[in-house]
């Protein structure tokens, strides 16, 4: 709605169009030119651009405060490791189609500490076969073993069992100590 003519638009010096300061059906206000009124070309303060804007960011509801959520980073991670494991056709649909299946189907992630977890390695990335897992174990092979009293252990393992912290056993073998001599009290 035009409330009034406000200052004309100058260019190079002289006097070129009329502009209107106009309110705007959201309670905001603009000064348009009279030319981008008469032809249809404006419509809203701005406000109508914000929120395509925001639409076109949030079109698969990911997005929160500008930051990204961990269940989008978990979907993301899940399909650009497809080499090594597939994905199942519904969580691969475009148009943000694929994440809001992954979502229906697993739901948000309940805590911090939950990560997406593939039940069966062996299988794909599929509702049955993910789920959010509180502190899942290191996935992977572990980056060094030792061997206590004949078995094969992981360095916090070993640790943990004989009673010491882990940065001091993996120091204490950082500066040569044996094995048995490093894992005393």
């Amino acid at each position: 709605m035009v409330r009034e003519e406000a200052e004309p638009y100058l260019w190079r010096g002289r006097f070129s169009r009329r502009r209107w300061t106009c309110d705007c059906d959201c309670g905001g206000s603009a000064v348009v030119r009279e030319d981008s009124l008469l032809s249809g070309h404006t419509t809203s303060c701005g406000c109508w651009r914000d929120d395509v804007v925001r639409d076109r960011a949030t079109r698969h509801g990911a997005r929160k405060d500008d930051r990204r959520r961990p269940e989008y980073q978990a979907w993301q991670t899940m399909l650009h490791r497809s080499q090594d494991a597939p994905v199942c056709a519904r969580w691969r649909a475009p148009d943000g189609k694929g994440f809001r299946q992954f979502l229906a189907d697993l739901g948000r992630r309940p805590t911090r500490a939950h990560r997406l977890v593939r039940l069966d390695p062996s299988r794909p990335f599929a509702p049955a076969n993910c789920r959010w897992v509180k502190n899942p174990p290191r996935a992977g092979v572990p980056r060094r073993l030792i061997t206590v009293r004949g078995r094969r252990l992981t360095l916090r393992d070993a640790a943990a069992e004989a009673g010491i912290a882990y940065a001091t056993l993996c120091k204490r073998l950082e500066r040569g100590w044996t094995v048995k001599a490093a894992l005393t009290p």
